[in-house]
Parts: structure tokens; sequence; C-alpha cells
């Protein structure tokens, strides 16, 4: 019966939940049709309120002949869609009169306002008429001889506040008036019908203008517009209300459904609580790991699970009406039995440990708990619940005799949880480091480091640890008393079943001994006795390790071979003893200018390794070479001689050029001969391509560090012009440079270095200063410059006294801020931090101009210009040489003129050869431009003879 009325309870719990499903379900479709007709009625309002804006735009100028088909349309747009809306509030709001009301208020405003807007219509046009006649009479008169000077100037000058008037109320109408007066005495004379036609007609459209702009005021000022914006308020008010409701009651559905859902859940859980507690327990007895037995009550074995059979070796067979004494192995006495039995016997449970004897006669333990089974208060039987701990006993025994071997070892033992702290140490430990157990509890190990061996030496070492459960090595640890030890230390790494790691073990051996007879020969073993540098033995050992390094964090590393150029004239000519010098010297120089990472050895004679680990970059080695070539061509004094020598450099880069350590030495090798068939005092990569680039750049980088104080640098001006008029603006600096070696290097060779390497700040300065002079002499000859544009880097922007600088130059030369455009580069927009921008503020307060170079060719975007203090943007020449082909970069010029135009700023167009570009450009309003056109980049001298001409 029970479970009848649960079934019912359940089916009448779900009819209610679809109910509530349906009932939302409707709900949310009827909401749904609420939010589509309000979306209507606001539609139609929104479009009455654009087409009102249109009306009063209309009105707006009078002077102008007006559309008025597009009028028509919009009036009739109007009535049509006030119609439907009328229609629409009647049947959404059928009771609410107010609101009906507020729309015949609109439609009697409206009605009045297209009547306002016919008559504008015919003033309108009234006026352009009276207008247009009153043009070709005053050309008429102009062209009269006998009308008097006088007289045509009356009415120029009455035209000319007549038209005025159509556009402003600012006007003398009293001037007006009396000029009008003027007309008509004037029109009084003989043969003067002209002039008094002229009057009439002037009245005529003064009085249509007054009452024109009163019409157009009337339009513009009446209520119709707020008439539809209160109901559209009042609308809104309503929908945003309802839909308030609308979610409450949604969310009421919603809540209700939730509620009926959990109820459902919970009456279906107990329903089948009972059934699993039944299933678990048989499945518990059935597959426990522990042996399970169940007896009668007079102790015959009734059950026993698959456990017992592994266990005992007996089949269940064999087991079952029998006694559990048939497990007895004879190792545990009577009285424990006899225990057992009383406690049984009076209802009680016991536990207790077995030692019983398998079918095979083996012994194993098992730990036990028996409980009598009651029904009704009666007797049914036993149960009896064991566990086989024969493992764990003999683990006991094995662990008291390492805990035995553990205190009485001589190597320092320590023993850590899986957070790496200490769990236990033993004496040996105690007495190497000085520390007693209780100190060490709970300590990481850190509390030994020494701080001879880095960071990065653990991490390799828990790393290895980590990946292969052992590791093996050196250790210099501290001990209490702050004194060093170097142990050999074995560590490993203990898991579970599962891997997760449980323990760590450290192993420890004091290796003090060894190592003071090993240290000795560790070092003859691995060193130059000459130089003190590592030998060859050493370095090949090294170079394998930093390869699989180099392999395992796909880092790149360059393997520098380096043999003196003229030793061998020294060593003949003045002896072993002084060659020794020169070498152990040589030594000294390589060893101060590597890095600490850098290894370095001595390969034999006069040849020295090198390795650099870790490098960025091909570069980074050519410059460690040049740093080598330069230090070892310097003098060495070895009393009483001055010698000389230089030296010639091979590289050769992993991987690019081996992966192997014979790979590598045989290719580095090979670029150290190179080196010396190129002259020596050089180097040379493996490749020869590489090598070539490289040492051009470190030419150049080279060139440059003296290229101004040996005058190589020289500068040329760009004119820009005016595309309206062709008249010359001013000019952009360029640079130029021409060395005696390198010949003439083009700018985008040179500048890039100059700005990786910072001279470019001191080259900024020249071009500031050379374009002053320029700018003072080329005014002194006469030629109209209005101001030089100069590029300014964005290294150059980071000088703290960069303005100071700029400001002082200007006053040397008489110059102004004004005089000077700073054109800053797209990287330069692209980093808009807050100091990059204020100091740009700073520049443009004291008077300076700024220009954007380039712009477009990269990322930038007038999302950066409209917050840039800048005056001028410049169009990339990419841009200005598709303009013949009709590009689409067309598309982007044309946007970025009107864009600039919109944002203040004047547009300079670079790059322009050939007419037709200057044409298009010119139609699009472009004010500047600059390219071979016009002119090319020029010399000062050349510059004042060209334009001295005009």
């Amino acid at each position: 019966m029970k479970i009848f009325e649960k079934i019912d309870r359940t089916i009448l719990l779900l009819l209610v939940f679809l109910i509530i499903l349906f009932s939302l379900f409707f709900y949310l479709s009827f909401v749904e049709k609420k939010i589509r007709e309000y979306n209507s009625l606001h539609d139609k309002l929104s479009t009455l309120e654009i087409i009102d804006k249109d009306f009063n735009n209309f009105a707006l100028l009078i002077d102008e002949f007006k559309n008025y088909n597009k009028l028509n349309e919009n009036v009739h747009l109007f009535q049509n869609t006030l119609t439907q809306l009328e229609s629409d509030i009647l049947k959404q709001y059928p009771h609410n009169i107010e609101i009906q009301q507020k729309v015949k208020n609109i439609e009697k405003t409206f009605i009045n306002k297209t009547e306002n807007l016919e008559y504008f219509k015919s003033l309108n046009s009234t006026l352009i008429n009276t207008s247009h006649f009153l043009f070709d009479l005053q050309r008429t008169i102009s062209d009269n001889t006998k009308i008097s000077p006088e007289t045509k100037n009356v009415i120029n000058e009455t035209l000319f506040y007549l038209l005025k008037y159509t556009t402003t109320n600012y006007i003398n109408k009293r001037l007006l008036t009396s000029h009008l007066k003027e007309i008509l005495k004037r029109s009084q004379n003989k043969d003067e019908a002209l002039v008094y036609n002229f009057y009439t007609h002037a009245k005529l459209m003064l009085a249509t203008l007054a009452t024109l702009k009163e019409t157009s005021h009337e339009i513009q000022t009446d209520s119709l517009y707020k008439t539809i914006h209160t109901l559209h308020t009042q609308l809104d008010t309503i929908y945003h209300h309802n839909l308030k409701t609308n979610k409450h009651l949604t969310l009421l559905f919603f809540i209700s459904a939730i509620l009926l859902v959990i109820i459902l859940l919970r009456e279906h859980l107990q329903s089948i609580k009972a059934e699993r507690e039944l299933y678990a327990f048989k499945y518990a007895v059935e597959h426990s790991d522990n042996t399970i037995v169940i007896t009668n009550p007079q102790r015959d074995i009734t059950f026993v699970n698959d456990v017992f059979t592994k266990i005992t070796g007996y089949t269940k067979e064999e087991a079952l009406g029998q006694n559990p004494n048939i497990l007895k192995s004879g190792k545990q006495n009577d009285d424990f039995y006899h225990e057992l039995n009383q406690k049984l016997d009076k209802g009680e449970k016991w536990e207790g440990e077995f030692i019983n004897k398998r079918k095979d006669g083996s012994l194993y333990y098992e730990n036990a708990s028996i409980v009598p089974i009651l029904s009704h208060k009666k007797l049914t039987g036993y149960l009896a619940i064991k566990l086989d701990v024969t493992k764990y006993v003999q683990q006991n025994k094995e662990l008291a005799l390492a805990a035995s071997v553990f205190e009485n070892i001589e190597e320092a033992i320590i023993i850590t949880d899986a957070q790496r702290k200490t769990i236990s140490v033993n004496d040996a430990f105690c007495k190497i480091y000085g520390y007693n157990s209780e100190e060490m509890q709970g300590q990481t190990l850190k509390v030994l480091y020494s701080g001879l061996q880095d960071s990065l030496f653990y991490s390799h070492m828990w790393k290895e640890l980590e990946e292969h459960t052992l590791w093996r090595g050196k250790i210099i640890n501290k001990t209490k008393g702050g004194s060093l030890i170097p142990v050999w230390s074995t560590i490993k790494k203990i898991t579970d079943k599962n891997g997760e790691v449980i323990n760590y073990i450290s192993v420890q051996t004091d290796i003090r001994e060894l190592e003071s007879s090993q240290k000795r020969i560790d070092y003859l073993a691995y060193h130059d006795q000459l130089t003190g540098l590592y030998n060859r033995n050493h370095f090949e050992d090294y170079l394998a390790h930093a390869l699989l390094l180099a392999q395992r964090n796909k880092e790149n590393l360059a393997l520098l071979f380096v043999d003196l150029d003229r030793f061998k004239i020294i060593n003949d000519t003045l002896g072993h003893d002084i060659g020794d010098k020169v070498l152990v010297e040589i030594a000294k120089r390589l060893q101060h200018i590597l890095r600490e990472s850098d290894f370095i050895a001595r390969w034999g004679g006069d040849e020295f390794v090198i390795i650099l680990e870790n490098i960025h970059a091909a570069k980074d080695s050519a410059k460690v070479a040049a740093h080598i070539i330069n230090t070892l061509k310097e003098p060495i004094i070895i009393e009483p001689y001055n010698l000389t020598t230089t030296a010639s450099v091979g590289i050769a880069l992993y991987p690019e050029n081996g992966e192997d350590a014979n790979t590598l030495i045989k290719h580095a090798d090979s670029a150290m001969y190179l080196a010396k068939d190129k002259g020596k005092n050089t180097f040379r990569y493996y490749t020869q391509e590489l090598s070539n680039e490289i040492q051009s750049r470190l030419n150049i980088d080279l060139a440059l560090r003296n290229a101004l104080q040996n005058s190589e640098f020289y500068m040329v001006f760009q004119p820009q012009y005016s595309l309206a008029t062709g008249k010359l603006i001013s000019l952009e600096a360029l640079i130029r440079w021409e060395n005696d070696e390198l010949g003439f290097i083009q700018p985008d060779k040179f500048i890039p270095i100059a700005e990786e390497s910072g001279s470019i700040v001191n080259i900024g300065y020249f071009v500031f200063e050379e374009s002053c002079k320029a700018l003072v002499q080329m005014r002194h000859k006469g030629i109209n410059v209005h101001y030089i544009a100069i590029n300014v880097a964005s290294m150059q922007f980071k000088e703290p006294n960069l303005l100071h600088i700029f400001l002082s130059l200007l006053k040397t030369y008489n110059l102004k801020a004004s005089d000077i455009e700073i054109e800053i580069t797209e990287r330069f927009i692209m980093e808009p931090t807050f100091e990059n921008m204020a100091l740009l503020q700073r520049f443009r307060e004291h008077g300076f101009r700024i220009s954007i170079d380039d712009f477009g060719t990269g990322y930038s975007s007038m999302a950066y210009l409209k917050n840039l203090p800048a005056d001028t943007i410049k169009i990339d020449k990419a841009f200005v040489d598709g303009i013949e082909e009709k590009s689409a970069d067309n598309v982007i010029i044309e946007a970025i003129i009107a864009l600039s135009k919109t944002l203040g700023y004047s547009i300079v167009a670079e790059g322009i050869e050939k007419q037709e570009q200057e044409d298009f450009l010119h139609a699009k309003e472009c004010d500047y431009g600059q390219g071979y056109l016009f002119s090319k980049p020029l010399r000062e001298s050349e510059l004042i003879e060209k334009f001295s001409k005009f």
C-alpha cells in the first residue's frame, strides 16, 4: 500500500511540474509578443521624431531652394506612420484614454505644422524668385550709363544687406531702411524707372524675409517633437514596469519548477536508498579484500568469500561445514582460544590476531574481528572479518633491522617527507653537522646550503631526481658551526604504488680527506699549468655537456677558435720564456673581457678556444670576437720589450654549423684559417654568407664611432611645396654619410645600426644644428622657407635634456621653435605612454611643430591621432606610388586626408614623381607635396642656387 502511495505522490508531483513548465512556456510566449508590440511602437515613435527633425532642418535655411519632393515624402510618411501608431495604440491600450488623447494631440500639432510648412514653401519660392530678379535688375542698372554712380552704390549696398539678412539677423536695419528711402528718392528723378522697380522689389523681398523668418521660427519651436517625446517616454515607462513584473513572474515559475525537481529527486533517492544498502552489503561481503567467514551458532562454517579460498588454499566446498579450527597452527596456546570462546559465549565482540596455517602448511598472520549475529535478540550465527597482515609483520621485522643499521652506519642519513621536510636523521648526521634530531625536525635541507652552489645547480639536481628517481653527486654543505664540508650525496625518491612521492632519503659521505688529496690531481688533470686556464681535455668534456644543455633547452651556442698571428716570431726570436709570459698575459686579457658564464681553455701552443652559451643571435658572437681582436692587438709590455701580436678568430655556431663537438671544433678551426687567409687580425664565420653580413654590419658599427669626428656626415634638404600654388613652403632635413673605406652608405643601412649602438643620439644633435645653420643661411639669401622638418629618433626622446639642448641651439642661431618641425616615427605613436605624450606636449608648448612621418605603413590609426599633440600627417610614398594604377591605396589616401582634415592636421604627401600623382592629390585637397617631380634632395648651396631665381 505504501508503495502505491509513493507512486501516486510521485506521479502527482510530475503532473504539477509539467503544468508549471507548460504555463511558463505560454507565459514566455505572451511576454515575447508584448516585447514585439512595444518594439513596433518604439520604432514608429522614433520615426516620427526623426521626421520632425527633418521638418525643422527644412525650415532652418531660408535662402536656399528646397527639395519639396523630399518634404512631401516626409509629410506622407509621417501621416502613414501616425495612422498606424493610432491603430496600434487602440489595440494595445484600449482603455487608456490619456495615451489615446496624446496621439490626438500629436495629430493636431502635425496638421498645424504642415500648414506652416506649406506657407514656408510659398515664401521660400517668392524669396528665391525675388532675389534672382533683383540680381538681374542690379546688373541692368550697373550697365545703364544714365544712372549715376552714387545711385548704383546705394543699390549695391542695399542688395548686399538684403542678401546678408537672408543668413543672419545681425545687420543694421536702420541703415537698410535709410538706403531704401534714398533709392525711393532717387527713383523720382526723370528716367529712373529701373531704380523705382528695384525699390519696390527690394521692399517686397524685405517683407518676405521677415515673414519667412517668423514662419521658420514657428516651425522650429512648435511642440510637435515634445508631444511625441512625452508619449514615447510614457510608453517606455509602462513597458519597463511591465517588463519588471514579467521578470518577477518568470522567476516565480522557475523557482517553483526547481523546487518540484528537488522534491522529486529527494523522493527518488529515498526510494532507492534501501535497495542500494542491501546491494552494497552483499557486494562488500563478496568482494571485500578481507576474509569473510560466517558460522552457525554451533560455529560450523556456513559461508566463506573468495578471499578466504585464496589465502587459506581451501575451496569453499572443503570449508563449508567445517570448524574454523582447521586453520589452527599450534603457535598459540589454549588460553588464547579459551578467552576467545568466553567472549563469544557472552555475546560480546572479540578482536585479536591469529597465527594460522594454510592448507599447504605455511603460516600466515591475521587480524580478526568476530561478532555474534542476532535476529530478534536470538543468536543466529557468527561473523568473522579477518585481514591478512603477514607482509606487515615481516616488514616490521625488517624495519627493526633497518633501524639498527640506520643508527650505527657511519654515513649521514636524512629522511624527509614529500614536501622535503626532515622527518628523521641518524647519529652520524648529528656528528658530522652538529645538529641534534630535534633541531632538524621539520627543517628543509636548505639549512645545510653553503651558498657555493647556485640555485641552478639545485634546480638541475631536483629535476634529474624527479625524472630518474635517483641523483648522485657532490654537494658542498655547511655545518651548524659554519664550516664547509664536501659530501658525496645519494638521494632517492620513494613513491607509492600510484607513483605519488611519499619520502626522500639522502645518504651522505664525508669526503674531506679524499678531496684534499684528489684536488691536486683534478687540477693537474683539467688545467693548463702555464696559464691556469682549463686544458684541452676539460674543454672537450665541457663542450659535450654544454651541447646537451643547449639541445635540451633549445638554446644557441657559439664556439670561437682563437689563434695568435705573430706569436711564432716572438717565440723563435726572443725565446720560450718571453713567449710563455706573452701567453700568460693573453690568457689574463681573455679572462678579463669574457663573462663569468663563458668558458675558455688553452687548446695548445698559441691557440685558445671559447664557448659562448645561450647567445641570442650570431651578431653576439661577432661582438665578442671583435672585442677579443681589439683587446689582443694592444701592446704587451714585458721588460725590456714592447710586443705586439694580433689574433685570427674562427666562429662556428650550434646548431647551424654542427650539432656535435667534433664537427663544431673542425668548423671553427676551418673558419679560423679562413680569417688568416683574409689577412689575419679579423674573424670569420664558418658560413661565408653569414660572415659577410655580420662583417658588413660590424664594419659600419666601427666606422660610425668616428664618423662625426672625421666629418663624414653631410646634410641634404628636400623641398616641400604647396600643391595649390606650387610655391616652396618648407624643407625636410636628410643626413648622408660617405666613408673613405666603405664609400657611400645608404641611410637605411646605417641608421638602424646607429640606433642599436646608441650613436644615433649624437647624430641627431648634429642633424639639428646643421639644419639650423642651413635655415639661417637660406633666409639670408632671400629664400622664403617657413620651417625645416627634422626626424628625431625614439631613442633620442629618452635624452633627459633634449628639449633644453634644442632650445639652446635655436637661441644660438637666433631662430624660433616654430621654425622647426619635429618628425616622429610610427613606432613612437604606437607607444602612447604618458611620458611620450607629456614630452611632445612640452615641445608644442615651446612652439615646435610636430609631424607624423610615413603614416599608414605600419599599424598607425586615427585612434592614436585624436589625442596626439601633432600638426602634420605625412602620407608615405608607398601609397603615392599606387595612384596611377588606381589601386585601393587611393581610397586609403582619401580616408587619411579626410580624417586628418577633420582632426585639424595638415597633410604632406611624400614621393610625388609624376604629374598624375600631383593632380590626384591636389584634387583630394592634400595641402603639401614632396618628391622628385618638384625637386630631389639638394645640398644647401644647390638649394640656394635653384630657389633664389624664383
